[in-house]
């Protein structure tokens, strides 16, 4: 059997619409309501093939939660 370990993924989307909602234009203005670092945000957001690519950790999902108020299940999903 071949078992792919599963990875918490970012809903850039919906993030874009949040962020868009808050009048948040720039990736710098959304990284820093969900206190991270623009590059942390990029590389979130990254094909997960990429190898600059980052899963969204505890903070990033902290982050996004309390900056939007959202459910988890809007920002983020399982692959």
């Amino acid at each position: 059997m071949d078992f792919k370990k599963a990875a918490i993924r970012l809903n850039e989307k919906e993030l874009k619409k949040a962020a868009i909602d808050c009048d948040l234009k720039t990736n710098a203005q959304i990284a820093e309501a969900i206190g991270v670092t623009s590059s942390q945000l990029w590389r979130c957001t990254l094909p997960a093939d990429d190898p600059r690519y980052n899963s969204p950790g505890q903070a990033f999902i902290a982050g996004v939660l309390k900056a939007f108020g959202e459910p988890f299940e809007r920002f983020f999903f399982l692959e």
